[in-house]
């Protein structure tokens, strides 16, 4: 079991099985800080690296992550064994996070730093955009970096494992697919990205035209978790077999609309 954060906007029955599987959930509340049909999304305000997730300190939550770090961080000042200088500390589950500051702006670029896609082999982001903090932890990671032309990449993509994407956005799948070219081409099949293009749309997200599939989800140690009806998706049989053919069991909830919540970040 791990830490999730998930929008308050989330669909009841799914804040309802992450509870029931035993997680500790922490609902995203809505800032000033980035627009309104957005301001709740946690990816926005988070990226995973590794065991190790970057959040900036403008986020909100229930419970409050920001006191929680701060009460940790004031257990540290009366241990000598380890230093209160590095802004982390390690959840219930061995997992870390670090706080950073001032990255994000209120419109688009500027509210995309942390929306980056990282598998723990690979990260997409547009790279000119990302936070200078999360890129250093990324290289630090020994990441391999493919730069994308859309800032929203976490968005944009449902991360199924370390080499398995779904997205709808043609600009990201054309670059895994021209990436994945260059690894043929060195021998290197077994490195490539398996990348499913679904269609556009068919995603809820309110204020907005539409949202994205990879917002309205998160993975979540081996469940693939769908804010929503998957079923009303047009290409959600084709999800379904793409996702269970690389180990991960989808859920999703009939009768709710499918929508962009902002992803799961999950930290194991």
């Amino acid at each position: 079991m791990g830490l999730v954060f998930v929008s308050e906007h989330a669909c009841m029955p799914l804040v309802q099985d992450l509870r029931e599987e035993g997680h500790e959930l922490f609902l995203v509340h809505s800032t000033e800080l980035v627009y309104d049909a957005v301001s709740a999304h946690p990816d926005l305000y988070m990226c995973r690296i590794g065991d190790t997730l970057v959040m900036d300190d403008a986020v909100r939550t229930t419970p409050d992550i920001r006191k929680i770090y701060e009460q940790t961080l004031e257990e540290k000042l009366g241990d000598v064994t380890d230093t209160p200088l590095i802004p982390a500390f390690s959840s219930s589950a061995g997992g870390s996070i670090v706080f950073q500051t001032g990255n994000i702006g209120h419109d688009y670029p500027y509210d995309v730093a942390y929306d980056a896609v990282s598998t723990g082999k690979y990260f997409l982001h547009h790279l000119a955009y990302t936070s200078p903090a999360l890129l250093d932890r990324a290289r630090e990671a020994g990441l391999e970096f493919l730069d994308v032309k859309q800032g929203y990449t976490k968005c944009a993509c449902v991360v199924v494992g370390e080499q398995a994407l779904i997205t709808a956005d043609r600009g990201i799948f054309r670059t895994v697919e021209a990436y994945n070219q260059m690894l043929r081409e060195d021998d290197l099949e077994s490195e490539c990205i398996d990348c499913l293009l679904i269609e556009e749309g068919h995603v809820a997200l309110p204020g907005l035209k539409y949202g994205f599939l990879g917002g309205a989800s998160g993975l979540v140690a081996h469940k693939l978790y769908f804010n929503g009806d998957l079923g009303t998706h047009p290409d959600s049989d084709r999800i379904v077999s793409f996702v269970r053919e690389h180990g991960v069991e989808p859920v999703w909830y009939e009768g709710e609309a499918l929508t962009d919540i902002g992803s799961i970040v999950y930290l194991p």
